[in-house]
């Protein structure tokens, strides 16, 4: 899919639409096209601050919308983190340990998981959708090359919006527009829309250091580092580890 594909499956609307932004490279790249596609004064987005070891993304959250020149609001929903803290490698100051891709390969239910955390996030924006009269929630869930979780998945979304759909006075549909496309794929539609330098304004990884510096070894920061790699560029944003990129990209793309 190309951006002019990508761009003419969206849905027409005459209303403000609200965009989900963790800071990761889906739902930045998401919100690139979804300003090129209905003008920034009807974008906004909003993230959730639910003590993520990567908080630093909330912060690249906020600068890509300076950037976009969007409106943005972060939600305190750390009583999510409370709960997922026992179970969840992805939550700061968990005791379980963070995994490779090697350990997560196959496996239906990663420790990086957070239980029921998209359809908090999703219900949630929806209910600032409706207070703010928009008529769409976007949303960057995918279902990853290597593993995934079962709240990514377009039949979730369909799901959430059979729900949504019984509101009588107002409709608030979900909109996946990345749901079945690789990241490689959307990385090339933001080169198309010449926004390569935001893509700096974006973290992948589960667990970044102090400088918020991507580790290089999470399954996050390996799912991305390959798709740089297969999309033929290098990802612009610094890791703690070296990455040989001329090999990469060429032992993809041979």
């Amino acid at each position: 899919m190309n951006l002019s594909e990508a761009k003419k499956a969206l849905p027409d609307t005459n209303k403000n639409v609200l965009a989900v932004l963790s800071g990761g490279l889906d739902s930045s790249v998401m919100t690139m096209m979804l300003v090129e596609r209905y003008g920034r004064e009807k974008v906004s987005a909003v993230s959730y601050d639910y003590g993520q070891k990567q908080r630093v993304e909330l912060e690249k959250a906020f600068e890509l919308c300076n950037k976009l020149g969007i409106k943005h609001k972060i939600l305190d929903l750390n009583i999510l983190g409370d709960i997922a803290k026992p179970m969840s490698a992805n939550i700061g100051g968990t005791d379980v340990d963070m995994p490779t891709i090697e350990d997560v390969l196959g496996d239906p239910q990663p420790v990086t998981y957070v239980p029921f955390r998209n359809m908090i996030l999703l219900s949630l924006t929806m209910s600032c959708a409706e207070a703010a009269n928009a008529s769409h929630v976007f949303t960057g869930l995918q279902v990853h090359d290597e593993y995934g979780y079962w709240d990514t998945s377009q039949k979730f979304v369909d799901s959430m919006n059979a729900v949504a759909s019984q509101n009588r006075t107002h409709k608030v549909e979900i909109v996946a527009p990345f749901s079945h496309l690789s990241k490689a794929e959307e990385i090339k539609i933001c080169l198309e829309m010449e926004k390569e330098q935001l893509l700096f304004s974006t973290l992948s990884c589960y667990n970044p250091d102090n400088k918020g510096w991507s580790c290089g070894e999470c399954p996050t920061c390996a799912e991305r580092i390959a798709n740089f790699a297969k999309a033929g560029i290098e990802d612009p944003i610094p890791y703690q580890k070296p990455i040989n990129w001329p090999e990469l990209i060429t032992g993809y793309l041979a």
